[in-house]
């Protein structure tokens, strides 16, 4: 066992080091309080919000486009700051009705709805009534859509939808 003058003369000479407690509980408050500060900068999932709220948007849309080329009957869309929704003219038979309501909401394949909302803090602008004709053409389209810093675009001559 090492006396006290002992451990004096070993801590001077350099070989019985260690931290005292004020040391070590130092260094916990200091990491504490960055990991409080810097944490939330890590955790921002807002530009993937955008980013994948803009991706689902330009399917919904090429999804509307291929549903009124396959049916021969028009769809609308509507986005807007509350989300998007499609619907499709009234069938009268095997025709749709030309100047007939859009009252028959557009179904997926797997039987959802063609309508989505965005995440909380994600925008999108302009609002807008997008109308796909049987040829696929699209009416009432703007130039552009914009999601938070991603932009979809959507050629109106062919319905083409281009965007992330």
């Amino acid at each position: 066992m090492l006396m006290r003058s002992d451990r004096r003369r070993l801590a001077k000479d350099g070989r019985c080091r260690g931290f005292t407690l004020i040391e070590l509980v130092t260094c916990i408050v200091i990491i504490g309080v960055l990991a409080v500060v810097a944490a939330p900068r890590f955790f921002n999932t807002q530009p993937y919000d955008a980013r994948g709220y803009a991706g689902e948007i330009a399917a919904a849309l090429r999804a509307a486009r291929q549903v009124a080329v396959a049916s021969s009957c028009e769809v609308r869309v509507t986005v807007g700051p509350a989300g998007y929704q499609a619907f499709q003219r009234t069938a009268a038979g095997n025709a749709c009705s030309s100047g007939g309501a859009f009252d028959v909401p557009v179904q997926l394949s797997d039987g959802t709805m063609l309508a989505g909302t965005p995440p909380a803090g994600v925008g999108l602008a302009p609002a807008a009534q997008i109308v796909f004709d049987r040829d696929g053409q699209a009416s009432g389209a703007p130039a552009s859509l914009t999601v938070g810093t991603f932009t979809i675009t959507i050629v109106p001559f062919s319905g083409l939808v281009s965007g992330p």
